[in-house]
C-alpha cells in the first residue's frame, strides 16, 4: 500500500466519521420518536433517545415560548408540550419577520430549520403564516425525502466504508455521490420551494405564484424572508471536499501500483459493515411500521392538491369515519389543554403575549397580539356575542380562511375564545 492509497483511506474515513456524527447517528437514534410523541405513545420511546437528543440540542434554537427549565431536555419538553424538532444537524435556515412578531419577543424572527429527516424551529407558527398567504403546511414538502433520508444515509456510509476497504474502480466511481451531496440537497430544496410558491389556495391576501428565495433575503407580501445555510450544510461541504480528495488520491494510487489482492480481512470487514447496515435498516423499518409512517405518508400524498381542495365536494362521512374524526378532535383538544396548562405554569405569559395559547397560535398572526389588528381586521371593541356569532358562522359554512383554525374546536372552546377577545382593550 503506497502513500496515496493510505491518504485516500484516511480522508475517506474522516468523511465517514463526519457523516456518522452529524447525520446518521442522530437520524437513526431519533427515528420514529416524533410520531410516538404525536400519537401520545411516549412510553414506547427507547431510553437512549433522551440523552441522544439532549446532546445534539446543545447550542440549538428553542422557541421563545419554551420555558428555560425545559430547553434542551427532551423529557421536560414533552411534559410541557413544546414543539420538538429532529436531532440531526440542521442544514438550512428559513426565517421570516413580520410586524406582529416584534423583535423584542422574537429576536430571531420565525426561524424554521431544514434537516435531512425533518424540521425544527417555529414550524407551527410558520404554518400559520403559510395558511394566511395561502401556502401549504411545511410538512407537505419532501414527504418521501424525509422518510427515506436515514436509509439513504446508511447506504452512503456503506459506500464510503467499501471505498476504504477495497481498491475497486467501480466502487471508486460511486464516490461522485458524496462529492455531489451538497448539490443534491440544493436541487431537492429548490424544487420544494418552487412547489410551495406555485401551489397556492385562497388566503387572507391574494399573491401570485412565485419562487421563494433559496439563498439570501426576500419579501413575500408584507413578510421579510431570509434563507441561509447553517452548520449541517457546511458539514456536507467538508464531507464533499474530503470525499473528492480521497477519490483523486485513490485514482493516483492505482496508477502507480497494481490492484491489491483481496484478503479474508477485507471480506470480514465488508461482511461486518453490511450486517450493521442491514440490521440498522431493519430496525428503522420495524419502527416505521410501529408508528405507521407509511400510512401517514399515504394520507399526505393522497390528499387533494392545495389549490383544488376548496373546489372538491366533501362526501358525507361514514360512521367509522365520524368516530375517527371525533377521536382526532378529542386529541386536538387534549393537546390544546396541555399547552394552556403549560402556559399557566409560566405565569400566564407566552413570550410577550399575555393571551391564551389558543389565541396566540390561531389568531395573533393575522389579528395582532392583543386584537389590535395587523393584516387581519381589528378585534378590539367587538362584543362577545358578535365574535361568537361570526366564529360559529365560519365553522358552519367552512369559511376558507378560518376552517383550518376552528375545524377541530368545540363550541365551548369557541365561546371561551370569543370571551377572551371581547376583553381586549385598546393599547
Amino acid at each position: 500500500m503506497n502513500i496515496y492509497s493510505l491518504m485516500a483511506r484516511f480522508f475517506a474515513f474522516i468523511a465517514l466519521a463526519l457523516l456518522m456524527y452529524g447525520f446518521i447517528i442522530p437520524s437513526v437514534g431519533f427515528h420514529g420518536t416524533p410520531e410516538r410523541i404525536k400519537d401520545s405513545k411516549v412510553e414506547d420511546i427507547p431510553s437512549y433517545v433522551y440523552p441522544l437528543w439532549n446532546f445534539y440540542q446543545k447550542g440549538r434554537y428553542f422557541s421563545v415560548n419554551s420555558p428555560e427549565k425545559s430547553k434542551g431536555d427532551l423529557k421536560k419538553m414533552i411534559e410541557t408540550s413544546e414543539e420538538i424538532g429532529v436531532a440531526s444537524l440542521p442544514i438550512w435556515n428559513f426565517s421570516l419577520e413580520a410586524p406582529n412578531y416584534p423583535k423584542e419577543a422574537f429576536p430571531h424572527g420565525l426561524p424554521v430549520f431544514i434537516h435531512f429527516d425533518g424540521l425544527s424551529g417555529e414550524v407551527h407558527e410558520m404554518n400559520t403564516i403559510n395558511h394566511y398567504v395561502g401556502m401549504a403546511h411545511m410538512e407537505r414538502g419532501g414527504i418521501y425525502e424525509r422518510a427515506l433520508a436515514p436509509y439513504a444515509l446508511i447506504m452512503l456510509a456503506i459506500l464510503l466504508a467499501f471505498f476504504i476497504i477495497y481498491n475497486n474502480k467501480r466502487i471508486d466511481r460511486l464516490m461522485i455521490v458524496p462529492v455531489c451531496l451538497p448539490l443534491l440537497f440544493m436541487g431537492i430544496y429548490a424544487y420544494w420551494l418552487y412547489w410551495f410558491g406555485h401551489t397556492l389556495h385562497g388566503g387572507a391576501i391574494s399573491i401570485e405564484p412565485f419562487m421563494p428565495v433559496i439563498w439570501g433575503d426576500g419579501k413575500v407580501a408584507q413578510f421579510s424572508t431570509h434563507a441561509y445555510p447553517v452548520i449541517g450544510f457546511w458539514l456536507m461541504v467538508v464531507i464533499s471536499f474530503f470525499s473528492l480528495i480521497a477519490w483523486r488520491l485513490k485514482v493516483r494510487a492505482l496508477k502507480y501500483q497494481p490492484i491489491e489482492k483481496v484478503n479474508w480481512v477485507q471480506h470480514l470487514l465488508m461482511f461486518t459493515v453490511l450486517s450493521m447496515g442491514i440490521g440498522t435498516s431493519a430496525y428503522m423499518l420495524k419502527t416505521d411500521i410501529e408508528v405507521d409512517i407509511f400510512g401517514k405518508i399515504s394520507s399526505l400524498t393522497n390528499a387533494p392538491k392545495v389549490n383544488e381542495a376548496a373546489e372538491m365536494a366533501v362526501p358525507e362521512p361514514s360512521k367509522s369515519e365520524k368516530e375517527a374524526m371525533q377521536k382526532e378532535r378529542d386529541e386536538q383538544r387534549k393537546e390544546q389543554d396541555l399547552k394552556v396548562k403549560a402556559l399557566e405554569k409560566r405565569a400566564g405569559s407566552a413570550g410577550k403575549f399575555k393571551v391564551s395559547s389558543m389565541y396566540k397560535s390561531n389568531c395573533a398572526p393575522c389579528h395582532g397580539v392583543s386584537g389590535e389588528g395587523n393584516m387581519g381586521p381589528k378585534l378590539v371593541g367587538l362584543s362577545r356575542d358578535t365574535i361568537l356569532k361570526k366564529l360559529l358562522e365560519y365553522k358552519a359554512n367552512e369559511h376558507e380562511m378560518h376552517i383550518a383554525v376552528i375545524e377541530y374546536m368545540s363550541e365551548e372552546e369557541i365561546e371561551k375564545l370569543a370571551k377572551e377577545i371581547a376583553q381586549f382593550e385598546a393599547q
